[in-house]
This record gives C-alpha cells, structure tokens and sequence, in this order.
C-alpha cells in the first residue's frame, strides 16, 4: 500500500523546522529514477513565540497536508508527472551526455556544438522554444568543432534533428514540461547538395595505399565501394549474413541499419576477394566503429593523396555513379542500394560529367 508522510527536519540555526514527504514504499519515475523524499522548501517555527508565527504554523500544516493528498492520489493512479516540476534545474548537458554516448557519432558532435552554444550551462528549464530556435540558428552559421569551415546546410540539420530528439525525450520523461519540438521546425534538408565521389584512379590509388595500422578501416572503405554498404552496415556485418558459393555466385543478405528494408545484394569478384578467408561467424571487419572510421578516413584519403574532401558515405556514392556510368539503369541501382523509393537514388545518382557528354554528343 502506498503512504505518502510528512516528516520534519530542523534546520541548522534550530529554530525552523523544514517540511518534506517520505514515500513508503520509494517509486520509480519516467526517467528511471528512485523517488523516496520530495524537498517542499516550505518551514514552520519549532517554538512559536507569538500568535503570527503560530497562524503561519497552522497554514503551512495545512498547505503541506494538502500537498500529501494530492501526491496520495497522483500515485494510486501512477501519475508521477509532479517530480519533474523539481527535476528543471537538473543540468541537461548531463542528460545530453548520457543519451548521446549511445546514440552514436551525429548526437555526440551536436553535443559538442550545443556545449559550445550553451557555454557549458544550461538547465532543463532552459529549454524554450526560443532557446531551440537560438541554437538552430547557431549550427547554421557556426564553423565545423574544429574551425576549419562553415557546416554544411544537411551537417547543420542532422545535428539540430539530434538536439531536438533529445529535447523530445525529455519532454517525454515528464522533466520538460511543455512539448517545445511541436513549436520548433527543424533545418531543412538541402536534397540536391553534391555528393563527392572517387574516379577510378582514385580508387587506384587508394588500393595501392599502404594503410598498416588500420589495416580494417582501408578493407571496408573498399568494400563499400564494391558493395555500396552504408557505415552503419558495414560496421554490423557479421559473416552469417555471407552466403559464399563461388567468387562468381556469392551474395549477402541483411537488413539495412537505416531504412530496415531487407535486401539480397550479389557480391562481385573484388569483393569476395575483399573479404579474405571466410569465418563461420563473428563480424567480418573486426574492431571498427563510428568514432574509429571518422577519425581515420581522412587519414587514408590523404594517405591516397586524393585531393577532395571524402567521408565514408562518399564510398557508397561512388558505387552508385560508377554503376551509372557503365550504363546501369536507375532502378536497378535503387536496388542494389537497398532504396525503398527511386527518388532516393536520384538524388545520390547526379549526371556524371561523362555521361552528360555522352548526351550532347546524342544531340549532333
């Protein structure tokens, strides 16, 4: 049975005691967190001297009794939104932190962008729609952590999609108490944003880059470009989803990350090579992971000496314009790129400047 008591504590001068409730047994709120004691920050004299501070007593009882009712009947009907009202001066940088470090690389730099903005303060009641708004208007106009240039429209949106996402979850755990993402549009995505992408030279060159103390990362950016596997996937392929046959008869099947489609995705020669000597089970690239190929990638480019700016989604960008470019069709790529719309691949699949000669030349 739930019982909901009013305990006293006297304060440090002892002549005030201070009034709080005791929960018997202790709850568990929306975001986790064991209730026993609610601090009511209201007092009463331990002596009263006169007749006001006796009256002041006998409402502040009363006040404090009433409070206990309601809390009384908050739990038998197992709403425990009243806890957050005494959660909003809780740090919400805290809170970012620790839905960040399982969310993955994006939520953790729009983390590192926010405490940036926030000047490492900032409190769940902080939290308007104002505030958002400020700190979208930020990542639009701020350079990457590292200063070397302005973000990206589609880096800045990504980042700002994360920071709302936690906002929301908060608002779900009952710490923030108004719905703020409902009053806050996010950045909007820029779709025909060119995508970079490496020639066949520069594929070359990177097979022929010694890259010995990450020996995994060279494999699998290779791999994607062979395959067109996102990060995501390949970072979970594990060798059950090989279905090995003949170098010319291999395939793999999984569910994408991302989109969770399924999809069935035929190997090439390269690839299979690619793969080296095959396991029962276990992932194929051992050891890798967001963090990891974020901080290394730039490294093996340079390595390569190819001069543009590639990221690990530019190796499955280039899968699709190399299949372009030998005249593959669009929806024939839509599939192998595991897309569920075409319009998807069209956006990742721009007119090679081959191809757009090969056109003019159709003209004369």
């Amino acid at each position: 049975m739930n019982r909901v008591s009013i305990r006293r504590k006297k304060k440090n001068k002892g002549t005030m005691y201070s009034l709080y409730l005791e929960y018997n047994p202790t709850f568990i709120d929306a975001a986790g967190k064991t209730i026993r004691y609610e601090f009511l920050n209201l007092e009463i004299f331990v002596n009263p001297a006169n007749s006001i501070q006796e009256k002041h007593n006998q409402l502040i009882e009363e006040i404090v009794e009433t409070i206990r009712c309601e809390r009384y009947l908050s739990l038998v009907k197992k709403d425990y939104s009243f806890v957050s009202i005494h959660r909003s001066d809780e740090d919400f940088l805290v809170y970012f932190l620790r839905i960040s470090s399982f969310r993955g690389i994006k939520f953790q730099c729009s983390l590192l962008h926010f405490q940036k903005f926030c000047k490492g303060n900032c409190k769940f009641k902080d939290i308007t729609a104002s505030y958002c708004e400020n700190f979208k208007s930020y990542l639009l106009h701020c350079g990457s952590i590292k200063g070397r240039k302005r973000l990206c429209r589609n880096t800045a949106s990504a980042y700002f999609s994360a920071f709302m996402s936690v906002v929301s979850l908060a608002y779900k755990d009952g710490i923030i108490q108004d719905n703020v993402e409902s009053y806050v549009s996010r950045i909007s995505w820029e779709r025909h944003q060119y995508k970079e992408y490496l020639i066949e030279k520069e594929i070359q060159q990177l097979k022929n880059t010694a890259f010995l103390e990450f020996p995994e990362v060279k494999k699998a950016s290779l791999f994607s470009i062979y395959t067109g596997l996102r990060r995501s996937d390949i970072i979970s392929l594990d060798w059950e989803n090989i279905h090995l046959r003949t170098k010319k008869d291999t395939y793999l099947k999984l569910i994408a990350n991302k989109t969770k489609v399924k999809f069935k995705l035929p190997l090439s020669p390269i690839a299979v090579e690619l793969l080296g000597v095959p396991q029962k089970k276990g992932k194929v690239f051992k050891g890798l992971s967001e963090t990891l190929l974020n901080k290394q990638i730039p490294k093996l480019i340079e390595a390569a000496s190819i001069k543009k700016h590639i990221t690990f989604h530019c190796f499955r960008h280039t899968f699709a314009m190399r299949l372009l470019n030998k005249g593959v069709d669009i929806y024939t790529i839509a599939t192998l790129l595991g897309h569920k719309q075409v319009s998807s691949t069209q956006i990742y699949a721009k007119i090679s400047q081959k191809e757009a000669k090969r056109a003019i030349l159709k003209l004369t």
